[in-house]
């Protein structure tokens, strides 16, 4: 059995990155190829760092956050990183480092290359809470403040590098889960000698943001410090840390500090019905001790809510201060949607937000600045879950004569918000006159296309199927559009904007009808635009019912009785404009019905030999966390193109207990490939907040074919128990004792108690006591008995050879087995 009763340490600190608990900390993008500028945040694109492929997505801009995580899924390798100049430096800990250009102006050329005579600086970092795994040290040249690169190899203790004179500023940045983590700084000059920088952590002090609500504690937080340039040395901080920063500073820098409170004890069964969003800021000079506190009645207060897609989903809400820097550290407070929290934030600071579904999915609200006291709510993640309108100017375009189609926007909510799912696969074809021009895997494509202005179709496609949603599974864009040249302009490709009443926080329908309201538009124009048709379907699109239109303001509404039967509805738009222009959007499963689905195979995709944990229980205990694997074998005819599974307790659709996976599967031959999940369990007292959550977890599994038509989904492909962890004693006295005589052993059985995070006594227990005769390894069962209501033993048996007496208990479907350790009796 896989156990974990202990907490391994995970780094998370100074400029690091984790997921905990399916929810992502993220920070500033990285990258080890350039990164074209980018203005939509949802403009996401696969590049490489010398150790491994990830996945960034740019903000709007160049002065605004970036945020990454790992394609290969990996949960627990932190990243370092510094930006300076318009470029993001990302180091994999252990690794060189690379970088990546983020669009901003380019760096500041340094006078340390081309100085001739230059003279050997030594940093040493004076640590008593320092790991190698995450550290990062680096340099700037005040005269300019051009960034230095220095020598530091294997993330050790010290780091050298070659300066000409000059004056200079370091900073030091480290931290590791669950412990103390810091920001040291110093300025310094180099004169005509080699000479020894000293970084203390003694002479740090502690920074935060503390409120004075007495039942909030600290989540997450992140402490930075702002150059004169505009550049930043950050983020320090982490889940549940402390962070100390060096307080002497100099002119034109900045401290800054955001913090997360969530109310203590708080999990995901009992998710924090509040969350503090506190931001601070201390120019230079800084104070002595920069500890500020803020009255709860002082800030913006407001509710969001984040609904569910179809499914309770494990998933995150971010948030980060827009500072006018070149990056910023979103900071995420782990939640169970769908979920309704209070906000407490600081007034008149503009922050950037993103709800994050599993690991893969989001979406992005709109940024917000609140006055101090009471604002209106808001709700995110409303259904139809449909392409939304990009705020930004980066629609497609004609440039001269080429079109630049980019319609990355495949997912969003009711309300707008833009949204974004990685694990998408989405196909483009551009045609004129029945032929086809280009194809496209991706959400973008260019063309060359003649000066003349003629008529094009672009057809879209996004498929998705992922743990955390059962919705918009598919979305298909059929445009018709006419463009000309030469021009530099938006294409006036159709858009079509839904919202839905009568849905529940899970986006289900139930007995009330759904009143849809839809509304067109056309980019670039004010053509009148208007909708033809809106067709819903309740078998996944074999049969389509056209329903009644009532004109509603610049759109129409239809209402949709669906029947209680229904696990989902389909719906189809067509709409036109004066110009020519034309859309139909099909959507598979825009929202669910009121009934459950069962399993589905769509052609001859099967999945089998379904195994998690190699079949062995998982074993907790009253803290810690732990990683399993999971196997299983998907085929086809034509091939697999992916899968994926998830563990769940409780009901498919409103699961008390989610543990989503990371899944890869490498093909066997043609056929058959094997599909690997990764399953990480990062807080037993988050995600196990519950005694009843122990016993068996039902496994979902998926996996598509390569022909794009074979699919499976398999609610219940197998399961796995998930035990509370048991300890057992025995003590047979007396010792020695004379043969005939009584020999009386005792004993304690306990198991972990997931409510109060303690051994607790296991009562009315059977347990067998074992006796084997000295030097053999055969053990027979002389008695059986149980616990008492206190969950001790105690029983005797008569003296008749050496050996040892012990206890054993054989488990149950919560608990896990357990032998007590022996007691030897010398009998004379």
């Amino acid at each position: 059995m896989a156990r974990w009763s202990r907490s391994r340490l995970r780094t998370v600190g100074i400029g690091a990155v984790a997921l905990l608990g399916g929810a992502l900390l993220i920070v500033p993008a990285v990258s080890g190829a350039e990164v074209a500028p980018a203005t939509a945040p949802e403009l996401s694109r696969p590049v490489t760092t010398a150790t491994d492929r990830v996945a960034t997505v740019t903000g709007a801009g160049g002065r605004s956050p970036f945020h990454f995580k790992p394609a290969s899924g990996d949960r627990s390798t932190p990243f370092a990183f510094v930006s300076t100049g318009g470029a993001v430096r990302v180091q994999r800990f252990g690794h060189a480092a690379v970088q990546a250009k983020t669009g901003a102006p380019a760096g500041r050329s340094a006078r340390v290359a081309a100085a001739a005579t230059t003279y050997r600086t030594t940093f040493t970092v004076a640590s008593q809470n320092w790991t190698a795994w995450n550290k990062t040290i680096h340099l700037w040249d005040r005269n300019g403040w051009a960034f230095v690169p220095v020598t530091n190899p294997a993330n050790s203790l010290s780091a050298t590098v070659n300066l000409p004179p000059g004056t200079y500023y370091v900073a030091s940045m480290y931290g590791i889960y669950g412990v103390d983590s810091y920001l040291l700084t110093k300025a310094f000059t180099v004169t005509n000698k080699p000479q020894t920088v000293r970084l203390d952590e003694a002479s740090a002090k502690e920074v935060a943001v503390k409120v004075d609500d007495t039942t909030a504690r600290r989540d997450m937080s992140a402490v930075w410090m702002s150059l004169p340039n505009g550049d930043l040395v950050g983020f320090a901080g982490g889940p549940r840390t402390r962070t100390y920063v060096t307080t002497a500073s100099l002119a034109g820098t900045t401290l800054r500090v955001h913090e997360v409170l969530v109310k203590a004890g708080s999990s995901a069964l009992k998710p924090s019905p509040y969350r503090y969003d506190l931001v601070k800021s201390w120019p230079h000079p800084l104070p002595a001790a920069p500890v500020a506190t803020v009255r709860t009645a002082s800030l913006a207060k407001t509710t969001t809510t984040v609904r569910a897609q179809g499914v309770n989903t494990d998933g995150s809400y971010s948030t980060v201060p827009m500072t006018g820097e070149w990056t910023g550290a979103y900071l995420p407070t782990t939640m169970r949607f769908p979920a309704t929290v209070t906000e407490y934030v600081t007034p008149g600071v503009t922050m950037s937000r993103l709800v994050h579904y599993g690991a893969d999915q989001s979406l992005q609200p709109a940024d917000r600045n609140l006055p101090a006291g009471t604002s209106p709510g808001e709700a995110v993640g409303a259904g139809p879950l449909v392409p939304s309108r990009r705020a930004y100017d980066d629609d497609s375009r004609r440039y001269r004569n080429r079109l630049e189609i980019i319609e990355n926007m495949t997912l969003g909510d009711a309300a707008g918000n833009r949204g974004a799912d990685h694990s998408e696969r989405t196909t483009m074809t551009l045609r004129s006159g029945g032929q086809v021009l280009k194809t496209s895997q991706t959400a973008g494509l260019t063309a060359d296309v003649p000066a003349a202005e003629q008529t094009y179709e672009l057809e879209q496609t996004s498929t998705r199927k992922v743990a955390w949603s059962q919705l918009s599974t598919s979305v298909r864009s059929e445009w018709t559009f006419r463009s000309g040249g030469p021009a530099y302009a938006t294409l006036p490709l159709m858009d079509l904007t839904m919202a839905a009443t009568g849905l529940d926080q899970r986006n289900r329908a139930g007995a009330a009808p759904v009143r849809l309201t839809v509304v067109p538009s056309t980019r670039r124009t004010s053509a009148t635009s208007t909708v033809g048709t809106v067709e819903w379907s309740v078998d996944d699109g074999r049969t389509w019912t056209e329903a009644p239109l009532t004109a509603s303001g610049d759109g129409v509404e239809a209402v949709l009785a669906v029947p209680a039967t229904a696990a989902f509805v389909s719906l189809r738009v067509t709409a036109r404009n004066e110009e020519g222009g034309a859309l139909r959007r099909t959507v598979l499963r825009a929202l669910a019905g009121p009934a459950t689905g069962g399993d589905e195979t769509v052609g001859r995709t099967t999945i089998t030999d379904v195994r998690v944990n190699g079949g062995r229980a998982i074993v907790f205990g009253t803290s810690g966390e732990g990683e399993i694997t999971a196997t299983f074998t998907a085929s086809d005819p034509s091939g697999i193109a992916g899968g994926g599974l998830y563990l769940y307790h409780g009901s498919y659709n409103t699961p008390d207990g989610v543990q989503t996976a990371s899944t890869q599967c490498a093909p066997v031959n043609a056929t058959t490939a094997t599909c690997t999940a990764s399953i990480y369990f990062w807080d037993i007292r988050y995600s196990l907040n519950s005694n009843a959550l122990a016993g068996a977890w039902r496994v979902a599994a998926w996996a598509s074919a390569k022909d794009g038509a074979g699919f499976t989904d398999r609610h219940g492909a197998g399961s796995v128990a998930v035990k509370r962890a048991t300890t057992l004693t025995a003590n047979a006295t007396p010792e020695p004792v004379q043969k005939g005589k009584m020999v009386t052993v005792t004993g304690a059985l306990t198991r972990a108690d997931w409510s109060t995070w303690s051994f607790k006594p296991y009562a009315v227990q059977p347990v067998s006591l074992q006796w084997a005769k000295i030097r053999t390894s055969t053990w027979t069962t002389p008695k059986r008995l149980k616990t008492d209501a206190s969950g001790k033993l105690k029983t005797t048996v008569t003296a008749s050879l050496d050996g040892s007496y012990r206890f054993g208990f054989a488990g149950d479907t919560a608990s896990n087995a357990v032998t007590s350790a022996a007691d030897y009796i010398d009998v004379r």
